[in-house]
């Protein structure tokens, strides 16, 4: 396991030691006599080396295969502005090359998004349990957990982004809501007033700079606007539900995993102290105002399948007192 997560980094450090030679040997005056034949090793190098050493790192992991694909795209790109604009001839005959492996791709893709969602038509549920729904539909397609988890989540971000404007269904009396009263909305109204001002100028500002590094920035913070937006609607439509035998914990797109009754030592109606104890923290926004403390511990689930090991919880829940005496009844039937 732990060879498994060096193989990124390892992968990240090879390939920034290629790219860091080849922007070295275009703009060194010492290699201007030779600049065109390097060029082509170089534009191999990144563009083509780097994917291939890439695949030899994943090959024996659990890394799935096609995330080849983008590590090429991103090569190639790369290797387009390392290469100076008249040695780009190599660059342009890859670019030719791999074209109908790259309409080959999209084919697949959209083929399997296809067979995505006609299955995913034939499961039972909306916007209350579309996470869980698109991980079970990728792991029956005999996607990897790894690829399950972080599909579903980006899958998931934008669904509730453009879906989740609906009316909430109403609550039953097991089931409760968490961001109404911990100070979200107002974070909420305050970073979406504030991030496009400060994208607008910032973008603006490193486009004199850098235009590139201005457009990834952007691109950044409108994503950061789909979560924002995402994670929001996700908690309107998922509340945490006292099942039969398991406390179901769902926080917007963060987390969603279930608690077992029989795990829950004690309930206490307070904030969660930092200083003084170690949790896992699940509000929506703040301290929180309920703990759980727990007989053993669990691995909770959160956002692109990261798991956090725990034996204490902070939730945050708009009607505290409602809570703490449906779930006391429940660990103690």
């Amino acid at each position: 396991m732990r060879t498994a997560a060096l193989r990124i980094p390892a992968f990240l450090l090879v390939a920034s030691g290629i790219i860091f030679i080849s922007l070295w040997l275009m703009t060194s005056p010492n290699f201007i006599s030779n600049r065109s034949l390097l060029a082509v090793g170089s534009s191999i190098d990144i563009a083509l080396i780097i994917p291939l050493i890439y695949f030899l790192f994943i090959r024996n992991s659990s890394f799935p295969k096609i995330t080849v694909v983008p590590v090429f795209i991103l090569s190639l790109i790369m290797a387009f502005q390392v290469i100076p604009d008249d040695y780009h001839a190599t660059l342009n005959r890859i670019k030719m090359l791999v074209a109908p492996i790259e309409l080959g791709v999209i084919g697949f893709l959209i083929y399997k998004v296809i067979q995505l969602n006609k299955n995913l038509s034939q499961t039972k549920g909306g916007l209350r349990n579309f996470p869980e729904r698109m991980k079970a539909v990728l792991l029956d397609m005999k996607a990897k957990p790894v690829l399950a988890n972080i599909a579903s989540s980006e899958c998931s971000l934008f669904y509730y982004t453009f879906a989740g404007w609906a009316k909430p269904q109403a609550l039953a009396s097991n089931e409760f809501s968490y961001y109404l009263e911990s100070g979200y909305k107002s974070v909420f109204v305050l970073v979406l007033f504030l991030l496009p001002v400060e994208t607008f100028v910032l973008h603006y500002w490193l486009m004199i700079i850098s235009p590139t590094l201005a457009w990834i920035l952007t691109g950044i913070s409108i994503y950061s606007l789909f979560f924002i937006f995402g994670d929001r609607n996700a908690m309107r439509h998922r509340p945490i539900v006292l099942d039969q035998d398991s406390l179901s914990i769902n926080i917007g797109i963060r987390w969603s995993f279930e608690l077992p009754y029989h795990l829950i030592d004690k309930i206490e109606l307070r904030e969660g102290d930092a200083h003084s104890e170690k949790f896992v923290n699940l509000s929506s926004f703040g301290h929180g105002n309920v703990v759980i403390s727990l007989r053993e511990k669990l691995h909770v689930q959160g956002i692109y399948g990261i798991k956090k090991s725990t034996d204490k919880l902070v939730l945050s829940i708009d009607s505290e007192d409602k809570f703490f005496a449906s779930l006391s009844k429940r660990i103690t039937a």
